[in-house]
């Protein structure tokens, strides 16, 4: 596979080193579009650059392009090489935001364009064979998933950009071990401008063993997965020299995972003009978790995910119903005001009238827009299911 690089985002090295490694993929050109850009390429042959992602609407030379990165810059052109049909290969971040990827969610459904979610590790073979116990019944039932993780800081406290892009990758980890989890309730300690002391997620859904997720600050990091069943305890844990997982099954059998043959292995796949390892709505899913915990914390109390599909119309009914609870209530509180205008001055019928149509204008406008959504986009699901 030939790929060209628009990326200022650290993560993508491991990508680089991955594909120089490997003869069958190559990155062929890349954009040089901030001095981030131009470190990452530092000492990497054979890759002509070019400081404009214009040249790569042409989609001349290369399959796909590996994109990423959360500068303003570096999002318009990822939207834009979208609209204009580009094959992409998206490496997502928290600080991107969960509305760019509701932006590039439209983009993918108008376009009918293939983006790709890069996310390796459902390649890796220690989380592969992690996902087998886990789903198989060689564990016996599984009763309860502890994930903990420890960030890097110079002090006691986290920040919370760093715990949201944490929980971003471990989200799609426990996710795509286990299910869909729907519910998710969120505690943080200690919490300041500066950052928290700890964060707690608890995870949940139907017929699904129950997550939680622990995070605090520590010196060195460290990520470490344990799977409690009824035939024993199973863990997966990131090695810290080595930047690999590595799985220790119940009976102490060790099975390292290996990055650069996961990354290889999805591009191949991806090569082979399958869908990829990845759907882009299980990345929607992701981002849309991570900000319930923070609705969690906010509203004190667990909250329910119920993962609809987003498109022009979800959006709509978003926001309908947000405009219509505002609606109600100011309606309300006009009648109450009307009444008692009425009822203390002696008011012309015209006047009065004209009030009364004041009070229900609002309603009424709110009712004629309901006749505007068969005319929104459903998501490409809802259309294939409209079909059949």
């Amino acid at each position: 596979m030939r790929l060209a690089l628009l990326c200022d985002d650290a993560t993508v090295v491991p990508w680089l080193d991955a594909i120089a490694n490997d003869p069958t993929h190559e990155v062929v050109l890349a954009v040089t579009l901030s001095p981030r850009c131009a470190e990452i390429l530092r000492g990497r042959s054979g890759i002509r650059l070019t400081p404009h992602w214009e040249d790569l609407l042409a989609g001349k030379g290369f399959d796909t392009i590996l994109v990423g990165g959360s500068d303003s810059t570096m999002l318009e052109a990822i939207k834009q090489l979208a609209s204009a049909g580009q094959k992409l290969l998206f490496l997502p971040g928290i600080d991107q935001g969960s509305t760019f990827v509701y932006e590039l969610s439209l983009i993918r459904d108008d376009n009918h364009v293939s983006i790709i979610p890069a996310l390796w590790h459902r390649c890796d073979p220690a989380l592969i064979r992690t996902r087998e116990l886990v789903r198989s019944s060689s564990l016996g039932r599984v009763q309860l998933l502890q994930f903990q993780r420890e960030i890097v800081s110079e002090s006691s406290l986290v920040t919370q950009a760093d715990i949201n892009r944490a929980l971003l990758a471990d989200i799609d980890l426990l996710r795509w071990l286990v299910g869909d989890y729907d519910q998710v309730t969120a505690l943080r300690t200690g919490a300041s401008d500066a950052g928290v002391l700890t964060q707690s997620v608890k995870l949940a859904g139907k017929n699904l063993p129950e997550a939680t997720w622990d995070v605090r600050a520590s010196k060195t990091s460290g990520s470490r997965l344990t799977i409690h069943a009824e035939q024993g305890i199973a863990t997966i844990e990131l090695d810290v020299q080595s930047q690999e997982w590595v799985l220790t099954d119940p009976n102490g059998e060790r099975l390292l995972g290996n990055r650069g043959a996961a990354i290889r292995s999805f591009l191949s796949q991806l090569d082979a003009g399958t869908a990829g390892p990845v759907e882009w709505q299980e990345l929607v899913r992701g981002f849309e978790t991570v900000d319930a915990t923070g609705r969690s914390v906010a509203r004190r109390r667990t909250i329910e995910l119920h993962f609809e599909p987003m498109s022009e119309r979800a959006i709509f009914k978003t926001q309908m119903t947000a405009i219509g609870c505002s609606v109600l209530i100011a309606t309300l509180m006009l009648v109450m005001v009307y009444l008692a205008i009425a009822s203390t001055l002696p008011l012309p019928p015209t006047i009065l009238i004209l009030l009364r149509t004041l009070v229900f204008a609002p309603l009424g406008i709110f009712l004629l827009l309901q006749l505007l959504y068969p005319l929104t986009r459903p998501s490409e699901g809802q259309d294939a299911s409209n079909e059949r």
